[in-house]
């Protein structure tokens, strides 16, 4: 069985496609594309945004969205969708800047 705490980000590094953006996460053997819907990544902070600097600052709060849906088995064909629903029952609001991704921001200019 899947642990959540043992779920990391990986590559390739948060993009978006079209409508979403996508995340790639790992248990070090598997490795899951999350979807983060546009409104899910809109719901997440105020001002309602999608943004590329938005899915990078908020991925490991995905990231913990996805592993739960891992661990309840809501994975489907490796792909698991963080939708508006999953953000606000979260409570985004409550979070501040994720460590960590000063770097990655620092790295890659967005």
């Amino acid at each position: 069985m899947i642990d959540e705490t043992e779920i990391a980000l990986c590559e390739p590094a948060p993009f978006l496609y079209h409508e979403n953006g996508q995340i790639a996460v790992t248990d070090g053997s598997t490795v899951w594309l999350v979807i983060v819907t546009c409104e899910a990544i809109k719901a997440t902070a105020s001002p309602p945004e999608k943004t590329l600097r938005r899915l990078i600052r908020y991925a490991e709060f995905y990231r913990d969205l996805a592993a739960a849906a891992i661990v309840r088995g809501e994975d489907v064909d490796g792909k698991v969708w963080i939708t508006e629903a999953a953000v606000i029952a979260a409570n985004p609001q409550t979070l501040k800047m994720p460590n960590g991704l000063g770097g990655w921001l620092a790295q890659h200019g967005s």
